[in-house]
């Protein structure tokens, strides 16, 4: 029950006893009053014809015999008569009833109008509106249920809003899907349409190994894109994982070590002797984008150093190539961004090397001059995961 409500109706029931005692108080003094009167009268009448009387007069008042035949005396002539004032206390008890049901009307009146207005906003709440503010700064359940529906009308508005992002970003990430296999596919329809009026079976073998390329661009793809998926739905939990450093970097470098070899990239680590707490093959996979986007695009070498200090365990991925304009650096992190750079590439890896550092709590950055190279820098804080 509202506080209020408990105030307003004790202070009316305080009003009503108040006035009561008073009524009460009054009508008591005028039955005493009437009392004396009539008995003045009397004793006044009595002692004018005898004056002799009045020592009688006051040891008969003295002394408290034979009320009964003056009782029925008074009742037989009706000598003393008193006013009834039953009516006045039936008024005032009506008025006081009238007095009470008013302060309740009004009351129940408020709480329908509140349950109204709560009706109304949950309609619209049901209708997507979310512009009417009911938050309310009183006392009482009413107050603390709208309170609560305010607190509940937020959390549906978040969620709105997330999925409707989520919507967008699913569509997004459909069309880029789609765009991204669609290129590997209609080179395949054209290599199947040459394998299949060509006669020389080396070209045919040519063509099958362009298929073979094209298929597996295909699948990395997407195992690729179901990897940032899982990363961005959250359904990755990652582990706690204590690794050497040096032992991290080696695991990151031996998939492309027959890259580096047919490349002829010539590879430097310049490592301490440190160990972290990572998500071991995450970790790996995240190092091992960033290490691959540097052999696409250096000359002939990458140095790779790792140091540490007390706050984090820094990474360092440099390449002595061409570089990556001011216009393309920017971008370099977003998902399917090709830039100018490198039209082969299909823009997926730094991206989810971005979306692993991140979700260790670390940060990674690049910098870069036209001409000189770039360097990727990864940076593990120590209180991670």
């Amino acid at each position: 029950m509202n506080k209020k409500y408990f105030i307003v109706n004790f202070i009316a029931i305080l009003i009503i006893a108040l006035f009561y005692f008073l009524i009460s108080n009054v009508i008591n003094n005028s039955y005493k009053q009437k009392i004396i009167d009539n008995e003045s009268y009397l004793i006044g009448n009595l002692l004018n014809k005898y004056p002799n009387l009045k020592e009688d007069i006051i040891s008969s008042y003295l002394i408290k015999d034979n009320y009964e035949i003056g009782n029925n005396l008074i009742n037989e002539y009706n000598l003393i008569t008193i006013k009834n004032n039953n009516i006045i206390i039936l008024i005032y008890c009506l008025i006081s009833a009238l007095l009470l049901f008013i302060i309740n009307f009004i009351y129940i009146k408020s709480i329908y109008k509140k349950i109204a207005k709560i009706d109304k906003y949950m309609n619209n709440i049901l209708n997507d509106d979310y512009s009417i503010n009911i938050k309310d700064y009183c006392e009482g359940d009413i107050s603390n249920l709208k309170n609560d529906i305010y607190k509940m009308t937020i959390k549906l508005k978040e969620q709105s809003e997330l999925l409707i992002k989520e919507k967008k970003y699913l569509e997004e990430t459909l069309q880029d899907i789609s765009h991204q296999i669609k290129t590997p596919l209609t080179s395949m329809y054209m290599i199947n349409d040459i394998l299949t009026n060509e006669k020389d079976e080396n070209i045919k073998k040519e063509f099958l190994i362009k298929n073979k390329n094209q298929i597996e661009r295909i699948e990395w793809l997407v195992t690729s894109l179901l990897k940032l998926s899982r990363l961005e739905s959250g359904t990755v939990k990652l582990k706690k994982e204590k690794i050497n450093l040096k032992e991290l970097v080696d695991k990151s470098i031996e998939p492309i070590n027959v890259l580096l070899e047919l490349r002829n990239i010539k590879l430097t680590k310049n490592i301490i002797d440190v160990n972290l707490v990572v998500d071991i093959n995450w970790t790996v996979e995240a190092l091992l984008n960033v290490i691959k986007n540097a052999c696409e695009h250096t000359v002939d070498k990458i140095e790779i150093v790792g140091s540490t200090n007390p706050l984090y365990t820094e990474i360092k991925i440099i390449d002595n190539g061409s570089g990556i304009s001011k216009k393309d650096i920017k971008h370099i992190f977003e998902r399917f961004y090709k830039g100018n750079h490198n039209k082969e590439s299909i823009g997926i890896g730094l991206n989810m090397s971005k979306k692993i550092i991140n979700l260790q709590n670390g940060l990674i950055e690049v910098e870069s001059k036209e001409g000189v190279g770039s360097t990727f820098i990864i940076k593990l804080y120590k209180n991670n995961l």
